[in-house]
């Protein structure tokens, strides 16, 4: 009490120190990061292991066995989903949702993967971690034009190095990059004229292009290096290098083979934008920017550069930036319609001065809470300044009640200073009691851990911030300005308050038992009714873009997929619902939204972003993808997918399947798929079980190639430079490195029938057809094989058709699994949207005992009653008898958000229960019997507990009211269970404490 009576009288110190914190957070609100989304830690990464020539169930076994018994070991490794491909083995790895030094984790995996590389067998390939893929690419520009994909490659290049002079820009990916290769196509026929094989060619090239150094000489004080003209300058040099023949002549390249600089083949990846063939830029900003400026400055240098490249086109595939201003606009109207629609509030039912000195405390402790969160590093975004939003009810209620005492001292007669003083000293434990309880109840949202908590975190920082403000400020700064602005009134308050709690208290103090019964019984009604609410664990985002996956059976050619795109594209482009298309094959769609599901690269993959005219016609374009999919590609697999909040999945319904063998899991998986598409609700049901690739496969007769001097070795080398080529070194005279390879003319489409008809060179130099030295038989082998944890694993995965939940939905689909019969040893695990909400309810539950035994602590240390906690937690429950009302009549799910809003409820709750039974204490000890007590408490407290109620739910309205998915389900179920709480707390807690203390007199007594 010294230090607060202590800057009571200094006014100047309370006033000027909290303004000048307020305008640092004024200030702070201009030139904070700006982003849409938090950003997510680190935890997952991508390890690709190439291993040439071996089968999948070669990799599997001999890769990934070892590989996943390494990473199990590292102790932050929760997860490991791994698939085994010919040739080529992909990792998915993801750490543990408390780990936040994702470098340190990073690290230790890397040990381990050196670790395992002991137990590999010789021929794999070097390790490929990517560590970064969580990185948002916020804005994607598509460079389209006729002057072929090469020409793009170039003038992305240039653009690229442009681009990344501005200091916002952390990292710029090409996407779509086509790839660059010099091809040597070497003519067979003049070739064997000649007896010059691919392989001696190769060695020939990449003796010839070599960077070496040739020493330096000191000549005249200087040292001077001596440079030799080792590689090939141009193309045309390429063409014009002499081959030395067996014979001991030499001929030009060119006379008997083909040079050209072309895009690779096949190509790993491929952009379309518009259908136009295209490549893109992907761009991922610094952590702590402002992406809005940012966009500004990347618009600003790519208008500079237009002039540049007259024939290019340069179009935003998707511009983040855009959506975040919009987004900010959004909630700063919020906020700001918030402000003044509580400022009305409190002016209309305050009256002037008193609405004046509560009012002034807004922009104080919204604006000082602001200053906090950035010097602790926060960010703004749509968390951050909705919890802002979230607060404006709350950072008043100490300022009200404040306010409300002083207001009653200088009516009463006592001069401004003492009755400040006065109220600050009855009101500083109560309400620091309140306060910390309030803050209790968001301790478990602060504790947890996790992608969902993560998501989430700004929002219990900052009301805890404000919350902590408003305490002090309400103590401090209120009292400072009611002595100055609050004069003595004629009334204490309008007549129809008086009347409402004279006729509330009489309920509470006279009838208590019938009004517990009441109570129980509609807390009852709101548990049945719940039954009606649907479940929605996170809502879809308000966003016009869907996602459309298309997946072609495992093995695949990139070429296929790239046709099956092509046909949905064109189908797509006479929709006149669809405003802008995004092709992505062999690869997935740019991180431009934070909820985007990674996925590797694969050319059996595509995917499609789909921008509409807007929300409602998602649902109709996605039935339609649907539909001509289901006709026209009947060979791939077409999922369909809004953007959505909360943690990346791959669908919102998944059956994992484990089991003993491959066989069961095939039988497994094709039965649940069957059963899976009759479950109402389900769409784009699929499964990631594929069908095997067909395999031509060369037996060697061992003795005829021996006479030869032909090893397998040979023969494997003669077929890799017919189809796929060798590689022969490579072409520096670009601005990066081209490898050069030397194949066949026809490459990969060499017919099969002629595969038998190719040379292999034996030891004297004479070409042997590979049909004498080897037989070709067709076989089929498993095109993947997928682990998870260590075991195989088939998914089976549904997205959801138009409204349906994936709650509602999943509960049938569980009936529907139960009744069928799984083969022998078949484990079933859910996944999808139950498991990313099994995960974050838990973390919340798990830390709940740490926000309740805080909630305890406080109440016990204003009260030391445990039979005053029972009470007050006792008007806990009679939250409930909102919430469930608010969201049947709202048509909201219940879900993450709503917990979250139910957890800050309790707090809200507690608060008013506190200070009502505060006055009642203090009132007894006065001498006051039990029953007089709670009527005088219901008197003075009414108006508090109704005002900070109104002030609350007045500053989640324009939540509630807004156009998104995410905050209307968490500020329909507060402002509907403080709606019911206010009122019940009025009566029941009264009743109860009647019922408990009724024979006990004064305070003294009991």
């Amino acid at each position: 009490m010294t230090l607060l009576a202590a800057l009571l009288s200094r006014p100047r110190i309370v006033l000027g120190l909290p303004t000048l914190l307020a305008l640092a957070g004024v200030l702070a609100s201009q030139t904070m990061p700006r982003q849409e989304d938090p950003r997510l830690p680190a935890r997952w990464a991508f390890l690709t292991t190439p291993f040439e020539g071996a089968s999948a169930e070669q990799v599997e076994r001999l890769v990934l066995e070892p590989l996943e018994k390494r990473l199990a070991e590292v102790e932050n490794v929760t997860r490991i989903e791994s698939t085994a491909r010919t040739e080529v083995a992909v990792t998915e790895i993801e750490l543990s949702g408390d780990v936040y030094d994702s470098d340190g984790a990073w690290d230790e995996v890397r040990r381990a993967l050196e670790d395992a590389r002991r137990d590999f067998p010789e021929g794999v390939g070097a390790f490929d971690l990517n560590d970064d893929v969580v990185t948002p690419e916020s804005i994607v520009l598509a460079l389209t034009g006729r002057t072929g994909l090469l020409s793009l490659l170039e003038a992305a290049e240039r653009l690229k190095r442009e681009l990344l002079s501005i200091p916002s820009i952390k990292r710029i990916r090409i996407v779509g990059d086509p790839g660059q290769e010099v091809v040597v196509r070497l003519d067979d026929a003049a070739a064997r004229q000649v007896a010059l094989d691919r392989g001696l060619l190769a060695r020939q090239l990449t003796n010839r292009n070599t960077i070496q150094s040739a020493g330096a000489l000191h000549l005249s004080d200087r040292r001077v290096g001596l440079r030799m003209h080792s590689d090939f300058r141009s193309i045309a040099e390429i063409g014009r290098m002499p081959l030395l023949l067996s014979t001991g002549a030499s001929i030009p390249l060119e006379s008997i083979a083909d040079i050209r600089k072309e895009p690779r083949e096949p190509p790993r990846e491929l952009m379309r934008f518009d259908g136009t063939s295209a490549v893109g830029l992907a761009v991922s900003p610094r952590r702590r920017v402002d992406v809005v400026r940012l966009g500004e400055e990347v618009r600003s240098r790519i208008d500079e550069l237009r002039g540049r490249y007259p024939q290019l086109s340069i179009h935003e595939a998707m511009f983040q930036p855009d959506r975040v201003a919009t987004r900010f606009r959004q909630l700063g109207a919020a906020l700001l319609i918030g402000i003044a629609v509580l400022a009305g509030v409190l002016f209309a039912t305050m009256g002037a001065r008193m609405g004046l000195v509560v009012t002034a405390i807004i922009p104080l402790v919204t604006f000082s809470s602001l200053a906090l969160y950035a010097a602790g590093g926060g960010i703004l975004h749509q968390l951050s300044i909705a919890a802002l939003v979230i607060s404006l009810g709350l950072i008043v209620d100490t300022a009200i009640v404040v306010t409300e005492g002083i207001q009653r001292h200088i009516d009463a007669g006592a001069e401004s200073d003492a009755a400040a003083r006065r109220t600050v000293r009855e009101l500083a434990a109560p309400l620091g009691a309140s306060t910390a309880t309030t803050l209790a109840a968001f301790i478990p949202m602060y504790l947890s851990r996790g992608t969902s908590a993560d998501f989430v975190r700004a929002i219990p920082v900052v009301v805890m911030t404000s919350l902590a403000v408003s305490y002090v400020f309400g103590l401090s700064v209120t009292p400072a300005l009611a002595r100055t602005l609050l004069k003595r009134r004629e009334s204490s308050g309008p007549a129809i308050t008086r009347a409402i709690a004279g006729k509330l208290a009489a309920l509470g103090t006279e009838h208590p038992r019938a009004v517990l019964l009441t109570a129980a019984v509609m807390i009852a009604l709101c548990a049945a009714g719940a039954l009606g609410v649907e479940q929605r664990f996170f809502p879809a985002a308000d966003r016009d873009q869907l996602i459309v996956t298309l997946e072609l059976p495992e093995g695949a050619h990139i070429s296929a997929s790239d046709r099956a795109t092509r046909r949905l594209e064109q189908a797509l482009q006479e929709n006149p619902d669809v405003e802008s298309i995004s092709s992505f094959v062999g690869r997935a769609t740019p991180l431009f939204y934070y909820n985007i599901n990674r996925h590797p690269s694969s050319p059996h993959f595509a995917q499609i972003v789909v921008r509409t005219s807007g929300l409602a016609a998602l649902e109709p374009v996605a039935a339609f993808v649907r539909r001509f999919a289901g006709l026209e590609i009947p060979e791939a697999s077409v999922s369909v997918r809004r953007l959505a909040q909360g943690m990346p999945i791959d669908a919102p319904i998944e059956i994992r399947l484990y089991g003993p063998d491959r066989p069961s899991l095939q039988d497994a998986a094709e039965t649940v798929l069957r059963a899976l598409r009759e479950v109402p609700g389900t769409a784009d049901v699929r499964h990631d079980l594929g069908v095997g690739v067909p395999s031509l496969r060369f037996t060697v007769n061992d003795a005829v190639a021996s006479r030869y001097g032909i090893k397998r070795g040979d023969i494997a080398q003669a077929l890799l430079s017919t189809s796929n080529g060798f590689a022969a070194g490579q072409y520096r005279a670009g601005i990066d490195p081209v490898p050069i390879v030397v194949r066949s003319p026809e490459g990969e489409s060499l017919p099969a029938s002629r595969l038998m008809g190719i040379d292999v060179v034996g030891a004297d130099g004479t070409p042997v057809p590979l049909a004498q030295l080897a037989n070709l038989d067709v076989e089929w082998r498993p095109s993947a094989t997928h682990r998870r944890n260590r075991q195989r694993v088939v998914t089976v995965a549904s997205n959801l058709e138009g409204d349906a939940t994936s709650a509602r939905v999943l509960r049938r689909v569980r009936r529907a699994i139960g009744e069928l019969e799984l083969p022998q040893g078949t484990r079933i695990e859910f996944g999808g949207e139950a498991e990313g909400s099994a995960a974050a309810t838990g973390e919340l539950l798990r830390h709940l005992p740490v926000g309740l035994l805080l909630l305890l602590f406080f109440l016990l240390a204003e009260f030391n009653s445990f039979r005053r906690l029972g009470i007050i937690l006792a008007s806990v429950a009679l939250a409930s008898v909102g919430i469930i009302p608010g969201l049947l009549l709202s048509g909201r799910p219940f879900g993450f958000m709503s917990i979250l809003g139910t957890l800050a409820l309790v707090g809200i709750v507690v608060n008013n229960a506190i200070v009502l039974l505060d006055v009642v204490e203090r009132r007894r000890a006065g001498g006051d019997p039990v029953a007089q007590a709670l009527r005088v408490a219901v008197h003075l407290r009414i108006r508090p507990i109704l005002l900070t109620t109104a002030t609350t739910i007045t500053g989640l309205l324009p939540l509630a009211l807004s156009g998104t998915e995410l905050w209307p389900p968490m500020a329909w179920a507060m402002i509907s269970g403080l709606t019911a709480s206010a009122l019940l707390t009025l009566v029941v807690v009264p009743a109860l404490y009647q019922l408990v203390f009724r024979d006990r007199g004064n305070l003294a007594q009991s």
